[in-house]
């Protein structure tokens, strides 16, 4: 388990208008330092970002996630990530078993709307986040992040289906072997 560093923050959703409602909530990076987690006070994950190279975060900065703008206040002391633990205590990765991510082929494409696609190969990966919630992210076939979704652990990810992921459909294929874990074609 990695240790990762936590803000004190407030946020909003409000991005464009001048009049913006804060609430408080927790900022974390994890160990990597490549990816952020923004949780509300009750610390419920309510929005994600992978860092660019020149993103910095530290106190007084302000960092823009995907719906939330975030100002950084005083850093906490370090602990297990949050996302590691469900309300119970139990280690969310248990509820999958040791295999917490799983990763699946796909075609995916831009162009939702229009008659005629034209689809591009990738994959779907899905991360456990929580004791209720997993994210689903779509990458390309050199593994750059194209978008990411917050699911509940109730919707099942499984080869034939059809997902929608921000500006993106994707069509789901066959299950990838992904190293130390064990496949599941439904999660």
């Amino acid at each position: 388990m990695s240790i990762v560093k936590r803000w004190a923050v407030t946020y909003t959703k409000h991005l464009k208008q001048k009049r913006k409602v804060y609430q408080d909530g927790v900022l974390e990076l994890c160990g990597s330092g490549k990816k952020v987690l923004l949780y509300d006070d009750c610390e419920k994950l309510i929005d994600s970002k992978y860092l660019k190279n020149d993103e910095v975060v530290e106190c007084g900065r302000t960092v823009t996630l995907e719906a939330h703008l975030v100002d950084i206040g005083v850093l906490e002391e370090s602990r297990a990530p949050l996302a590691d633990i469900n309300v119970t205590g139990v280690r969310s990765t248990e509820r999958h078993g040791a295999g917490s991510q799983k990763e699946w082929n796909a075609l995916y494409t831009t162009q939702i709307t229009q008659k005629a696609k034209k689809f591009h190969n990738g994959f779907l990966r899905l991360s456990v986040c929580g004791s209720y919630m997993d994210q689903v992210t779509l990458l390309n076939e050199e593994g750059v992040v194209l978008g990411s979704k917050y699911v509940k652990s109730s919707e099942f990810i499984k080869t034939g289906k059809t997902f929608e992921l921000l500006n993106y459909l994707v069509e789901i294929f066959e299950l990838r072997t992904v190293e130390g874990s064990k496949t599941n074609p439904e999660i």
